[in-house]
């Protein structure tokens, strides 16, 4: 699991970095919220965010991200204990607010709880292939932490391949799914054009859409 933690006290930040390191996740973190919004949230499982920060308020960066769609689960992990704080948090998106002085095992069950949570109403919003993410709720891609800048109907190819992993899809059945009733301005290139389109954006993994000769494309499946 990669983990972004945004934690100003260098001890704090240590520890919690040794302590899920140890259990095998990828721990990134951060010192001030100009490093953290230089990380693609999405690229992440999960967000540990401090709310006294010195360039800012963790309020501002939980604020951001909501706004902008992104759900990744966060915790709020502060010294403050105030109620207000506490609702405010909550009401920004945080999935938990946890106060210090605090214990790791607990830090831990918490954030298991709230993956458990996340992934009952992820399953269906997000198709995964190997390092490649497709947040169908915020019509959002990703190569690992990379957003793909893709056009709308590169986007609507890949939901198609991911939709059907290790399945070869014929031309035809792309065509009609993806252009629908502009086929008949569709030129016989055009879907080869999208497809390479396509790769080009998803490298390293462009081998992921193999062409399967005079019938149509298969998406590897994530382990091939």
């Amino acid at each position: 699991m990669k983990i972004l933690v945004i934690e100003d006290d260098v001890n704090i930040s240590f520890a919690l970095e040794r302590f899920f390191a140890a259990q095998g996740n990828e721990v990134t973190p951060c010192l001030n919220l100009e490093l953290a919004f230089r990380i693609h949230p999405e690229g992440q499982d999960f967000i540990i965010l401090d709310l006294n920060l010195p360039d800012g308020d963790g309020f501002e960066y939980l604020s951001s991200i909501r706004s902008l769609g992104m759900k990744t689960p966060l915790l709020l992990l502060t010294v403050r204990d105030q109620e207000k704080d506490m609702v405010r948090g909550l009401t920004l998106g945080a999935d938990d607010y946890l106060t210090k002085p605090f214990s790791l095992p607990v830090l831990k069950a918490r954030m298991e709880a709230i993956l458990r949570r996340a992934s009952l109403g992820d399953n269906e919003q997000a198709l995964r292939c190997g390092r490649l993410v497709l947040h169908k709720s915020t019509n959002m891609a990703l190569v690992g932490d990379r957003p793909l800048e893709l056009s709308s109907k590169e986007y609507d190819l890949l939901e198609l391949f991911m939709e059907n992993q290790g399945l070869t899809l014929p031309r035809e059945r792309i065509l009609d799914r993806i252009w629908g009733w502009e086929r008949g301005d569709v030129y016989d290139n055009t879907l080869s054009v999208s497809i390479k389109r396509l790769r080009e954006k998803l490298e390293p993994y462009q081998d992921y859409i193999r062409t399967v000769r005079g019938i149509g494309y298969r998406m590897a499946e994530g382990d091939e």
